[in-house]
Protein backbone atom coordinates (compact mmCIF):
# COMPACT_ATOMS: atom_id res chain seq x y z
CA UNK A 1 0.00 0.00 0.00
CA UNK A 2 1.20 3.83 -0.82
CA UNK A 3 2.18 5.72 2.15
CA UNK A 4 -0.73 8.06 2.59
CA UNK A 5 0.09 11.66 2.90
CA UNK A 6 -1.10 13.99 6.48
CA UNK A 7 -3.17 16.58 5.39
CA UNK A 8 -1.61 20.50 5.53
CA UNK A 9 -2.59 22.13 8.70
CA UNK A 10 -1.53 25.73 7.05
CA UNK A 11 -4.84 27.33 6.34
CA UNK A 12 -5.75 27.91 3.05
CA UNK A 13 -4.33 31.67 1.39
CA UNK A 14 -6.73 34.14 0.57
CA UNK A 15 -6.86 34.72 -3.35
CA UNK A 16 -4.29 37.31 -4.40
CA UNK A 17 -6.25 40.98 -5.10
CA UNK A 18 -9.03 39.71 -2.29
CA UNK A 19 -9.85 41.61 0.96
CA UNK A 20 -10.45 39.23 3.69
CA UNK A 21 -13.59 40.41 6.09
CA UNK A 22 -14.85 42.67 3.63
CA UNK A 23 -17.62 41.47 1.89
CA UNK A 24 -18.46 42.65 -1.63
CA UNK A 25 -21.49 43.29 -3.92
CA UNK A 26 -24.08 40.49 -3.24
CA UNK A 27 -22.74 39.76 -0.01
CA UNK A 28 -23.98 43.33 1.14
CA UNK A 29 -27.69 42.84 2.54
CA UNK A 30 -28.80 46.98 1.56
CA UNK A 31 -31.04 48.04 3.53
CA UNK A 32 -33.37 51.24 3.03
CA UNK A 33 -31.99 52.95 5.83
CA UNK A 34 -28.66 52.38 4.50
CA UNK A 35 -29.78 53.59 1.40
CA UNK A 36 -30.97 57.24 1.78
CA UNK A 37 -27.91 57.44 4.19
CA UNK A 38 -25.97 56.52 0.71
CA UNK A 39 -27.84 58.83 -1.08
CA UNK A 40 -27.67 61.91 1.61
CA UNK A 41 -23.66 61.43 1.72
CA UNK A 42 -23.42 61.14 -1.83
CA UNK A 43 -25.28 64.12 -2.73
CA UNK A 44 -22.39 65.48 0.14
CA UNK A 45 -19.45 64.54 -1.61
CA UNK A 46 -19.76 62.00 -3.74
CA UNK A 47 -18.20 58.17 -3.19
CA UNK A 48 -16.00 59.63 -0.94
CA UNK A 49 -18.26 61.08 1.70
CA UNK A 50 -20.97 57.61 1.10
CA UNK A 51 -18.19 55.52 1.88
CA UNK A 52 -17.53 57.47 5.21
CA UNK A 53 -20.72 57.60 5.88
CA UNK A 54 -21.56 53.38 5.55
CA UNK A 55 -18.58 52.41 7.25
CA UNK A 56 -20.12 54.11 10.70
CA UNK A 57 -23.08 51.35 10.18
CA UNK A 58 -21.02 48.66 8.36
CA UNK A 59 -17.29 49.06 9.33
CA UNK A 60 -16.18 45.82 6.91
CA UNK A 61 -18.20 47.00 3.86
CA UNK A 62 -15.44 47.75 0.97
CA UNK A 63 -15.37 51.19 -1.07
CA UNK A 64 -16.29 49.01 -4.05
CA UNK A 65 -19.82 47.79 -2.36
CA UNK A 66 -20.74 51.50 -2.06
CA UNK A 67 -19.56 52.35 -5.54
CA UNK A 68 -21.78 49.09 -6.71
CA UNK A 69 -24.63 50.16 -5.01
CA UNK A 70 -24.42 54.21 -5.73
CA UNK A 71 -24.38 52.92 -9.39
CA UNK A 72 -27.39 50.70 -8.57
CA UNK A 73 -29.59 53.52 -7.17
CA UNK A 74 -28.41 55.83 -10.28
CA UNK A 75 -26.08 58.12 -8.22
CA UNK A 76 -23.28 57.61 -10.64
CA UNK A 77 -22.38 60.09 -13.10
CA UNK A 78 -23.62 58.64 -16.79
CA UNK A 79 -21.20 58.21 -19.30
CA UNK A 80 -21.86 61.40 -21.88
CA UNK A 81 -22.97 60.96 -24.68
CA UNK A 82 -20.55 60.77 -27.77
CA UNK A 83 -19.94 63.84 -29.79
CA UNK A 84 -22.10 64.14 -33.47
CA UNK A 85 -21.26 65.96 -36.35
CA UNK A 86 -24.29 68.06 -35.72
CA UNK A 87 -22.87 69.00 -31.99
CA UNK A 88 -19.50 69.89 -33.15
CA UNK A 89 -20.42 72.04 -36.07
CA UNK A 90 -23.36 73.71 -32.95
CA UNK A 91 -19.83 74.18 -31.42
CA UNK A 92 -17.68 75.83 -34.00
CA UNK A 93 -20.51 78.13 -34.84
CA UNK A 94 -21.22 79.17 -31.20
CA UNK A 95 -17.33 80.03 -30.75
CA UNK A 96 -17.50 81.78 -34.36
CA UNK A 97 -20.23 83.53 -32.94
CA UNK A 98 -19.00 84.81 -29.54
CA UNK A 99 -20.85 82.64 -27.43
CA UNK A 100 -19.11 81.85 -24.19
CA UNK A 101 -18.78 78.28 -22.90
CA UNK A 102 -20.97 78.34 -19.84
CA UNK A 103 -23.82 78.99 -22.48
CA UNK A 104 -22.53 76.61 -24.84
CA UNK A 105 -22.71 73.46 -22.70
CA UNK A 106 -26.07 74.44 -21.65
CA UNK A 107 -27.00 74.45 -25.41
CA UNK A 108 -25.72 71.12 -25.30
CA UNK A 109 -26.20 69.49 -22.35
CA UNK A 110 -22.62 68.93 -21.60
CA UNK A 111 -20.14 70.37 -18.88
CA UNK A 112 -18.07 73.20 -19.39
CA UNK A 113 -14.92 71.03 -18.71
CA UNK A 114 -16.11 68.39 -21.85
CA UNK A 115 -16.79 71.19 -23.97
CA UNK A 116 -13.02 72.77 -23.65
CA UNK A 117 -11.69 69.17 -24.02
CA UNK A 118 -13.32 68.92 -27.59
CA UNK A 119 -12.42 72.19 -28.54
CA UNK A 120 -8.91 70.92 -27.75
CA UNK A 121 -9.21 67.97 -29.36
CA UNK A 122 -10.18 70.40 -32.71
CA UNK A 123 -6.67 72.05 -32.07
CA UNK A 124 -8.61 74.46 -30.79
CA UNK A 125 -6.59 77.03 -27.83
CA UNK A 126 -7.07 79.27 -25.43
CA UNK A 127 -4.61 81.46 -27.27
CA UNK A 128 -5.46 80.32 -30.73
CA UNK A 129 -8.93 81.69 -29.97
CA UNK A 130 -6.90 85.43 -28.60
CA UNK A 131 -9.06 87.52 -26.09
CA UNK A 132 -8.35 88.04 -22.34
CA UNK A 133 -9.67 86.36 -19.38
CA UNK A 134 -11.44 88.73 -17.06
CA UNK A 135 -8.63 88.74 -14.46
CA UNK A 136 -6.53 90.16 -17.32
CA UNK A 137 -9.13 92.52 -18.17
CA UNK A 138 -9.60 93.84 -14.52
CA UNK A 139 -5.91 94.11 -13.93
CA UNK A 140 -5.36 96.20 -17.64
CA UNK A 141 -8.51 98.69 -16.46
CA UNK A 142 -7.72 98.84 -12.53
CA UNK A 143 -11.09 97.82 -11.76
CA UNK A 144 -12.34 94.49 -9.68
CA UNK A 145 -12.62 91.40 -11.33
CA UNK A 146 -16.95 91.50 -10.31
CA UNK A 147 -16.87 94.77 -12.57
CA UNK A 148 -15.81 93.15 -15.77
CA UNK A 149 -18.28 89.92 -15.04
CA UNK A 150 -20.89 92.65 -14.45
CA UNK A 151 -19.61 94.15 -18.18
CA UNK A 152 -19.92 90.72 -19.94
CA UNK A 153 -23.07 89.73 -18.05
CA UNK A 154 -24.73 93.41 -20.14
CA UNK A 155 -22.78 92.50 -23.25
CA UNK A 156 -20.37 95.64 -23.17
CA UNK A 157 -17.83 93.38 -23.60
CA UNK A 158 -18.40 89.45 -25.33
CA UNK A 159 -16.58 86.97 -24.78
CA UNK A 160 -15.39 84.14 -27.52
CA UNK A 161 -14.54 80.57 -25.96
CA UNK A 162 -14.79 81.52 -22.59
CA UNK A 163 -12.70 84.67 -23.34
CA UNK A 164 -13.30 88.00 -23.72
CA UNK A 165 -12.40 88.91 -27.16
CA UNK A 166 -9.97 91.72 -28.59
CA UNK A 167 -12.65 93.72 -30.77
CA UNK A 168 -15.09 93.99 -27.64
CA UNK A 169 -12.41 95.50 -25.44
CA UNK A 170 -11.52 98.14 -28.33
CA UNK A 171 -14.89 98.92 -28.51
CA UNK A 172 -15.79 99.84 -24.76
CA UNK A 173 -12.38 101.35 -24.88
CA UNK A 174 -13.92 103.95 -27.35
CA UNK A 175 -17.68 103.62 -25.94
CA UNK A 176 -16.95 103.84 -22.88
CA UNK A 177 -14.08 105.37 -21.55
CA UNK A 178 -15.22 107.20 -18.38
CA UNK A 179 -16.14 103.79 -16.68
CA UNK A 180 -11.81 103.24 -16.66
CA UNK A 181 -9.79 105.25 -13.88
CA UNK A 182 -7.30 105.74 -16.99
CA UNK A 183 -5.47 108.48 -14.48
CA UNK A 184 -4.41 105.63 -11.62
CA UNK A 185 -2.90 103.45 -14.08
CA UNK A 186 0.49 103.27 -15.19
CA UNK A 187 2.26 105.45 -18.28
CA UNK A 188 2.74 101.71 -20.18
CA UNK A 189 -0.66 100.59 -19.31
CA UNK A 190 -2.07 104.42 -20.15
CA UNK A 191 -0.56 103.71 -23.52
CA UNK A 192 -1.05 100.34 -24.21
CA UNK A 193 -4.76 101.35 -24.00
CA UNK A 194 -4.40 104.25 -26.45
CA UNK A 195 -3.29 101.64 -29.09
CA UNK A 196 -5.72 99.35 -28.43
CA UNK A 197 -9.21 102.49 -28.49
CA UNK A 198 -8.97 104.75 -25.73
CA UNK A 199 -9.51 108.31 -26.92
CA UNK A 200 -6.63 109.53 -24.63
CA UNK A 201 -9.07 111.96 -22.84
CA UNK A 202 -6.64 111.51 -19.68
CA UNK A 203 -3.92 113.92 -19.84
CA UNK A 204 -0.51 112.81 -21.00
CA UNK A 205 2.21 112.39 -17.94
CA UNK A 206 5.04 114.81 -17.53
CA UNK A 207 7.61 114.90 -19.80
CA UNK A 208 6.24 112.37 -22.54
CA UNK A 209 6.13 114.86 -24.78
CA UNK A 210 9.84 115.72 -24.47
CA UNK A 211 10.70 112.16 -24.65
CA UNK A 212 8.82 111.79 -27.19
CA UNK A 213 10.36 114.51 -29.44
Amino acid sequence: MGTRVAPSTKSPRPRKGRKVGKPRGRTCRWTGELDEVLKAAWARGGLRAAWRAIRQYQPTWSRYSVKKRAATLGLCRRRAARWTDTDENHLLWSIDSNASLALIAERLGRTVAAVRKRLRDLDYTAESLGGFKVKDVADMFGVPPARVQYWVAEKLLLTKGGRITDSSVSKFLADHPEKIPFESLNVDMQNWLREMGYPGRGAMPKGAGAINE
